[in-house]
């Protein structure tokens, strides 16, 4: 009441209808994706509060989890409707942030994007949202050091504090807690060429270790201090700019760090890559322009002990397809009066990983990449967003084609039915403040 005049309020809404289910399900069937909720912004000269809740609701028939081979940004949880048909879900999204000329100190529960592309590799938004905290700190004019610490889900249940929660009429399931602790340190000598190095740590079975609490204390030397039971990674990302309206930029991610190892044929040295570009304000006008490829060694991303994975609620931190994986990106963006005109492809491959491969890794002896099969995904869409005269309501149309062979292999690999898909989906939409 005191800032009322600084608060925004919003009710926010949007629904998307898919004729074949589009790339968030294997199947051809029809699909309706819709949410409701509200968003609320206060800003002043030292505070910045974005809060939104929306309600997810899905008609249709689902017979695999949703999004299993999409970058569109997994859920917490998916149920069946008691009372009505279809299913539902929830997206929250609320970010506290102190800032001052030269620190920025944020919480609550949202996602971060680290790296120039349009996917990342260490630190991605295709989990959904978890609690964190974090700053950002201007050391100098060209030296940034950025930390946050987060708390994931593990998904393997805790059986010794369940029998709590366990009776005649109702069972809940309780995980072992898991985090992530992250900083990076970001250095622009020039206005084109800026370097990022950063280091993450995934650890398990204790709630907040104090030791990973420490912004500028190297992760390497206290992982060893404490036993060698997390699990550690480093990386870096780099922008170059070539001209005014283009740049190319590279990621690299580095698992399993054993630096005596590193010139050795077998190692312990797994990595992914990424190299990109992209241009805008081409000829004057408003187009963007990106190609992006990113590969994934099929050792990264999982760890000896499955509680130490880099992942939250079943989905990576990091490059969305995960370990064993390649994605080759194209995307174009016009902007023209009231409309947006999107065109992208995207064409991944996916080979297995199961839990056997990840023990064989450690014991130094690794499959040839995709020798135990794989899946692919091709993605083509063209999609119009049209402004109309209502502030914050907007229209949509698309068209995609989804190619997915042998979709079944990764969702059951037992099943002996390999299956293919090819389908063209027609898409229209309507989203008001969301």
């Amino acid at each position: 009441m005191i800032f009322s005049n600084d608060i925004k309020i919003k009710p926010t809404f949007f629904s998307i209808y898919s004729s074949t289910g589009s790339d968030w399900i294997y199947q051809k069937t029809p699909l309706t994706y819709f949410g409701a909720g509200l968003k609320a912004n206060f800003d002043n000269d030292l505070w910045n509060i974005d809060l939104q809740y929306t309600q997810l609701g899905f008609f249709g028939e689902i017979k695999s989890e949703l999004y299993h081979f999409s970058p569109i940004k997994s859920l917490p949880y998916l149920d069946k409707s008691k009372d009505a048909p279809g299913y539902w879900s929830e997206y929250i999204n609320a970010r506290i942030a102190y800032i001052t000329n030269v620190l920025e100190f944020d919480f609550g529960i949202f996602d971060r994007h680290w790296g120039y592309g349009v996917r990342a590799l260490q630190v991605s938004s295709k989990a959904p949202s978890y609690p964190q905290f974090g700053l950002e700190w201007k050391l100098n004019e060209n030296l940034i050091l950025s930390y946050f610490h987060g708390f994931l889900n593990s998904g393997i249940e805790d059986s010794s504090r369940m029998i709590y929660y366990d009776n005649d009429f109702s069972h809940r399931t309780i995980n072992i807690p898991r985090s992530i602790a992250s900083h990076k340190i970001e250095w622009s000598p020039t206005g084109d060429f800026s370097l990022s190095l950063n280091e993450t740590v995934i650890y398990a079975s204790r709630s907040l270790d104090i030791h990973y609490l420490i912004p500028m204390a190297p992760f390497y030397p206290i992982e060893n201090y404490l036993g060698d039971t997390d699990n550690l990674q480093m990386g870096f990302d780099m922008s170059y700019k070539l001209s005014a309206n283009k740049k190319i930029y590279l990621g690299f991610f580095m698992d399993e760090v054993t630096p005596e190892w590193i010139l050795n044929e077998k190692n312990h040295n797994w990595f992914a890559w990424q190299i990109g570009i992209n241009a805008k304000k081409i000829r004057s006008k408003d187009i963007f322009l990106t190609a992006e490829y990113n590969w994934t060694d099929q050792r990264i991303y999982k760890h000896k002990y499955n509680i130490n994975d880099y992942y939250s609620h079943n989905s990576p931190l990091g490059f969305w397809a995960g370990p064993h994986s390649e994605e080759l990106l194209l995307k174009f963006l016009s902007l023209y009066e009231k409309f947006r005109i999107t065109f992208e492809y995207s064409y991944v491959k996916r080979g297995s990983m199961t839990r056997e491969m990840i023990n064989s890794h450690y014991n130094d002896t690794y499959d040839k990449r995709y020798e135990n099969g794989y899946q692919k995904r091709a993605f083509t869409l063209l999609k119009i967003d049209r402004l109309t005269s209502i502030d914050g309501l907007e229209l949509s149309f698309a068209v995609n084609n989804i190619k997915f062979i042998n979709s079944n292999f990764i969702l059951n690999e037992s099943d002996v039915s390999i299956i293919s898909i090819d389908k063209l989906a027609i898409e229209i939409g309507v989203n008001y403040n969301h």
